[in-house]
């Protein structure tokens, strides 16, 4: 009898594993597709994405330039924490300081000026639109050649982040990762 409790425990630690597993891949893939979604300038906020499960947290470095991917540790919860627990929650959260938060998130408005001719990340580069209109005095980041005189720019559509809270894309991350952990199990 103890060699099938040891068997079903194995089974219960792997399961549990290749969910938990699962569930943080897609969890460092929702920050990626945030990175490349967002606005990047000089880098700083596309770096300041954070991913949390319980106590631990892993975020950029904050820091000017390319996005950097977020690597949350190998190391899985133990099976005693996992057992009896009906979700895994991982929070992914961006930690730039405020009102620069909110203002790449397109949640409130501001006055924008340029701090160097055009962005210094290659990512940014390759989305940067520039509007022969400029701003309202008081709009909201991705509000570009709304109105205004001269000229204004963006390197991310307006409401992008609501966009893609709603647009479907997070469901469909995790799907495709328990899908595959499964696809391993067999």
């Amino acid at each position: 009898m103890a060699k099938f409790e040891a068997l079903i425990e194995d089974i219960d630690k792997k399961f549990f594993t290749s969910v938990y597993n699962a569930v943080k891949v897609a969890g460092q893939e929702v920050v990626a597709e945030l990175q490349q979604r967002g606005p990047s300038w000089t880098g700083r906020f596309s770096n300041s994405w954070e991913l949390a499960e319980g106590n631990i947290a892993v975020s950029g470095n904050r820091a000017q330039g390319e996005p950097l991917a977020v690597i949350f540790p190998k190391a899985a919860p133990s099976i005693r924490k996992l057992r009896g627990n009906t979700e895994i929650v991982f929070r992914i959260t961006n930690i730039s300081p405020q009102p620069y938060k909110d203002l790449a998130l397109d949640k409130i408005e501001g006055q924008f000026e340029h701090i160097t001719p055009e962005p210094l990340t290659a990512l940014g580069r390759s989305k940067y639109e520039e509007f022969n209109q400029g701003r309202s005095i008081n709009s909201r980041r991705g509000a570009a050649g709304t109105g205004g005189p001269g000229r204004s720019s963006r390197t991310a559509d307006l409401d992008w982040y609501k966009d893609y809270l709603s647009g479907g894309y997070i469901p469909r991350i995790i799907k495709t990762q328990l899908s595959a952990a499964v696809s391993r199990a067999q």
